[in-house]
């Protein structure tokens, strides 16, 4: 049964370490988990289940849900990435990676460029997963503003992830609508700016059955990084990553470790 270290709350609330146990010998890399549009840290909650103990996964916690639900949610993903790479920039002494899915690819991504500007080394890996390439643009749009009903009908025909219950229950939807509405007003406001390529390896997953995304959309990752771009696609759509999991953290563990070894 997995467990959440709650004594240990890095990052000033942003992060969660997630493990079983406290470790026989200090891990070789954190992960930084970053979720996609009105997901939270209870995305990762299992993966210290199937990550070696080589790797230490963290899960970002983003404000206005979970234990930070009193907080203001964010809508700017920039000012987003910014926030969260003072947070967590005391934290990061050794080697570290992110894997970030959906809305939480672009901000990996920008995440690491943060980093990056406030001095500090690049991640071994940056793992970005259901997203296309940042410096094209295939995602801006307004459905952030539409009618709560069909609001909710794009979301699900586009990602078949809407459940009954926010559609029939009014706590529900009043709870989570918002959150859901500022995260896809984020994905579709943002704008990438070009910039010095990253120095670390990027790794680009997708899902088999996913319509948005292809190898070759996957593979223009490579456009933003001098270190080299693979892509992996796996079984399942969108949301690939309860089906695949095993599979996922699988290959994602092996290319973590390669990529410490010089």
């Amino acid at each position: 049964m997995t467990t959440v270290d709650t004594s240990a709350r890095p990052a000033a609330g942003w992060a969660l370490r997630m493990r079983d146990a406290a470790p026989a010998r200090p891990p070789l890399v954190r992960l930084v988990c970053v979720p996609y549009a009105g997901g939270g840290a209870a995305a990762f909650h299992s993966w210290s289940e199937l990550l070696p103990a080589t790797i230490e996964p963290w899960a970002v916690r983003m404000p206005g849900r979970d234990a930070r639900l009193q907080e203001p949610l964010r809508t700017d993903l920039l000012a987003t990435a910014r926030e969260l790479a003072e947070a967590l920039a005391p934290e990061l002494t050794g080697p570290y990676a992110f894997f970030g899915h959906s809305l939480g690819a672009f901000l990996a991504f920008e995440t690491v460029r943060a980093l990056r500007g406030l001095g500090l080394p690049e991640p071994v890996l940056l793992a970005v997963s259901a997203r296309n390439a940042p410096q094209h643009r295939t995602y801006a749009g307004s459905v952030h503003r539409l009618p709560d009903d069909e609001y909710l009908d794009v979301l699900d025909r586009r990602y078949g992830a809407i459940p009954p219950l926010l559609r029939e229950d009014a706590q529900m939807r009043a709870m989570y609508l918002p959150i859901l509405r500022a995260d896809t007003t984020m994905l579709e406001t943002y704008r990438y700016t070009p910039g010095p390529v990253l120095d670390c390896p990027v790794l680009a997953y997708g899902g088999v059955d996913d319509p948005e995304t292809t190898t070759a959309s996957l593979a223009a990752w490579a456009e933003v990084t001098g270190a080299g771009c693979g892509t992996l696609l796996l079984p399942g759509g969108h949301f690939f990553l309860q089906p695949s999991r095993e599979r996922l953290l699988t290959h994602l563990s092996a290319e973590l470790l390669r990529a410490l070894v010089p």
